[in-house]
């Protein structure tokens, strides 16, 4: 039966960083904790004394470590797509010139990001924010990470329409339903229990795209550019 207390402590042998590495490991295992916890119930109803029990750590624990459930949420999430953004954008000086691949290469990677991280991907989903827009974004790092990901494929689409590759449309519009299709895609996914291969999760959403987006005369020629870029 658990009492609330720590778990035992290693012995300090005096060692500089002992005590900061206790923090951390701390630190990680209630964020952990915590994202199982609004994957399963949601942020609502998910109790403070059930994320310090399991996550092994006491309240004073918990507490040191973040004032209360409001910042152990907005961790969780900074953590997760501060990672993505890095996944995604982080070489963006290495990103494909081409815009079709441009698009291809970041949506492949944010699919995929989420389809190894399945426990953020249904805290999410659990949300019920339509990602397609930030009206109900909840976080800082939410709303962060959303217009950056919009940024990068409204200039990818406004670069594809200039070029005649995709259809003449709103640039920004064309980016919100990208966003939309990959949030239905990983729905879908989720919902499935996770069998679905991931390869043909992305390959079924990238040809979407390309029949969503491209122009009529490019289509063949689209999709016959994709196999190149599933295999990351």
């Amino acid at each position: 039966m658990s009492t609330g207390s720590d778990p035992p402590k290693p012995p300090d042998h005096g060692h500089a960083g002992t005590e900061p590495t206790r923090r951390a490991r701390y630190r990680a295992a209630i964020l952990e904790a915590a994202e199982r916890a609004f994957a399963d119930q949601g942020y609502d109803a998910t109790k403070v004394q059930d994320l310090a029990r399991d996550a092994g750590v006491s309240l004073t624990t918990l507490y040191g470590a973040f004032p209360g459930k409001w910042e152990i949420f907005c961790a969780v999430q900074e953590a997760r797509l501060a990672a993505l953004l890095r996944e995604v954008l982080g070489g963006a000086s290495t990103l494909p010139a081409d815009p079709l691949e441009r698009l291809c290469f970041g949506i492949e990677r944010y699919l995929r990001f989420h389809m190894r991280h399945p426990t953020f991907l249904r805290l999410e989903l659990r949300e019920g924010v339509p990602w397609g827009t930030t009206d109900a974004l909840r976080t800082p790092a939410q709303t962060r990470a959303w217009k950056a990901g919009l940024a990068m494929m409204t200039q990818t689409f406004a670069e594809g329409i200039e070029r005649g590759l995709f259809e003449p449309d709103d640039p920004e519009t064309c980016a919100r339903t990208t966003t939309a299709i990959s949030q239905v895609r990983l729905a879908l996914w989720a919902r499935g229990g996770g069998r679905t291969p991931p390869d043909t999760v992305v390959e079924r959403t990238l040809a979407q795209l390309v029949r969503a987006f491209v122009r009529r005369d490019r289509i063949d020629e689209a999709l016959a550019r994709l196999p190149a870029r599933t295999n990351l």
